[in-house]
């Protein structure tokens, strides 16, 4: 979803590095409980636009009406600091109850009744805005988008189109009957009752004949109510003049009133209008305005002979090398391969096949060891445990640059244990005291526990889009180390250590939920390549040699994030 970067447990806002994920994953461990509140999270559009995330969140709390601000949970910072102290037994799908599709009431946990993720930027023809509205109670996402030279224009443009937004305007006058304009469009006469609006800034316009009208700017909140009681003032005459081109200036009685155009009261009697504008020809008129009456005046100037068409200027004006086309958006299979980072969390299952896992004891000089598995036991061979993983992609092939994996067993696991005796030590006698000869111990039978780890690096990938699905292949060298521990009965108190070398092979397949995060699962294969601390394994019974674990298999699945 979105980018949260965690340093010293102080969640700041940042914008889609690979620390984004960790930092959320931890928010989202650490989040209290909502009750029917709005997330709103921001980000850039386009790269190095970071400036323009701290204006919009300023203008969503602008925005935002004072008695239902505590509701609305406004950007990464206040985000992280409404999550404190939220458990994770205390969310769904962490504690014992276990869900088939964990993200919707992973998210419902936290209290959001929605949840509206925002992308600004700015290019040549203005602001433009993306928005997603996601409502976890419903599993529902609605986008949208919108452009317009400002940037509350733009945003509120996108907001309304998926939230709830719309404002109500009520203008009432003295006297009544007054004709009410918002931006130039008649909306209703007075008393006007609430009237639908969209948030954002509006210039309200209020016109009464022979009275003075009156014009406001109002910013009308999200979800809010803006009501206008004015009076107007009676005048004995009215004038109003438009004039054109832009820029003409108008007076009256010599003084200069405004340009293009005026609405106000005068004074019944004779007055003289002027207009004027460079490049054309002045307009001057007298005209007589009788009490009650209001005068209007509409005129176009005429151009001075020889000078340059206002047209004509522009083009030279503009005449310069046009800008390039904004390059078409992305379709949602190219917008996923631009994505070339990636960071996944998630659990993973092992299940050790073949007859054995040599290991050494520590400290023994290779005297003590693990012979085998006992294969023929119901006993579980599999271990259960985490995984993570941080890779780099191009459009179709990648590396993943390393990755970790760390399991232990669920339960007892039955497994033979034999060890050369040595006369000088005294804390390696047999376990059953019974020697086969003199240097060697008959092998018992115990049941231990292990943990075993994986590393893995520099593995090359390939991946294949299809819609919303990644079909994915991985292969590469693997290290294993382990720990096999608490053999019952015998007298080893410091375990045994596995390190082997392993060729891994892995399938995967992501489904990308929106924008860069996914789901995912993955097979993995396994095949012991040389086992370093197992030169020369040999079962003391037989005399053969003792092979260790030659494969493995198992399977993961969780979260991951692509950028």
């Amino acid at each position: 979803m979105w980018p949260l970067e965690v340093p010293h447990g102080k969640p700041t806002l940042r914008v889609l590095k690979p620390t984004t994920l960790i930092g959320l994953l931890v928010l989202f461990v650490a989040a209290p409980a909502f009750a029917e509140k709005t997330l709103w999270l921001v980000r850039p559009l386009y790269p190095g636009q970071e400036a323009l995330v701290s204006r919009t969140e300023q203008a969503l709390d602008r925005l935002t009406p004072a008695d239902q601000r505590p509701n609305n949970v406004i950007g990464a910072r206040e985000f992280a600091a409404a999550l404190k102290g939220k458990k994770i037994d205390e969310l769904p799908c962490f504690n014992d109850t276990r869900c088939a599709d964990p993200i919707d009431p992973f998210v419902a946990g936290f209290g959001f009744d929605r949840v509206v993720l925002v992308q600004g930027g700015q290019d040549e023809a203005g602001f433009k805005f993306k928005v997603a509205s996601y409502q976890p109670a419903l599993g529902k996402t609605n986008p949208a988008s919108a452009s317009d030279t400002v940037l509350e224009n733009a945003l509120l443009g996108a907001v309304a189109k998926v939230v709830p937004v719309a404002s109500s305007l009520e203008v009432t006058t003295t006297p009544a009957g007054a004709v009410v304009y918002v931006d130039d469009k008649k909306v209703g006469t007075t008393p006007l009752p609430s009237t639908q609006v969209l948030p954002g800034e509006h210039t309200i316009r209020i016109d009464l004949k022979l009275h003075q009208p009156i014009e406001e700017q109002v910013v009308v909140q999200m979800r809010g109510t803006v009501k206008l009681d004015k009076t107007l003032e009676k005048v004995a005459a009215r004038i109003m003049i438009t004039a054109t081109p832009a820029g003409t200036s108008i007076s009256v009685d010599g003084t200069v009133l405004g340009k293009d155009r005026i609405d106000r009261g005068i004074q019944p009697g004779a007055h003289t209008i002027r207009l004027s504008a460079e490049n054309h020809k002045a307009f001057e008129t007298t005209v007589q305005v009788k009490a009650d009456e209001q005068f209007t005046l509409d005129k176009t100037l005429e151009p001075l002979a020889g000078a340059a068409p206002v047209a004509a200027i522009t083009i030279i004006k503009t005449a310069e090398p046009p800008r390039p086309a904004p390059p078409p958006p992305l379709s949602l299979v190219d917008e996923i391969y631009e994505r070339k980072t990636y960071f996944t969390v998630g659990f993973d299952y092992d299940n050790l096949n073949g007859p054995g896992l040599v290991s050494h004891r520590f400290g023994t000089g290779g005297q003590a060891r693990t012979l085998n598995i006992d294969g023929s036991s119901p006993s579980p061979h599999h271990l259960l445990g985490g995984t993570a993983e941080f890779g780099f992609f191009g459009r179709y092939f990648g590396m993943a640059a390393i990755g970790i994996s760390v399991g232990s067993t669920d339960g007892a696991l039955p497994m033979n244990i034999g060890i050369k005796q040595d006369a000088s030590r005294t804390d390696n006698v047999c376990p059953t005291g019974e020697d086969d000869d003199a240097s060697v111990c008959r092998p018992q039978q115990v049941n231990v526990r292990m943990v075993l780890g994986s590393l893995r690096a520099i593995q090359p990938q390939f991946r294949v889009q299809l819609w919303r699905f990644m079909l994915g292949l991985q292969a590469g060298f693997e290290l294993r180390i382990g720990h096999i521990i608490e053999p019952e009965n015998v007298k080893y108190t410091d375990g045994f250590m596995v390190l082997d070398l392993m060729l891994s092979a892995r399938a995967n397949v992501r489904f990308y939920v929106y924008e860069g995060l996914f789901l995912y699962g993955q097979y993995r294969f396994t095949a012991l390549l040389t086992s370093v601390l197992d030169p020369t394994a040999v079962d003391p019974n037989t005399g053969a040699a003792v092979s260790s674990s030659r494969f493995s298999q198992g399977f993961n699945g969780g979260l991951g994030y692509a950028f």
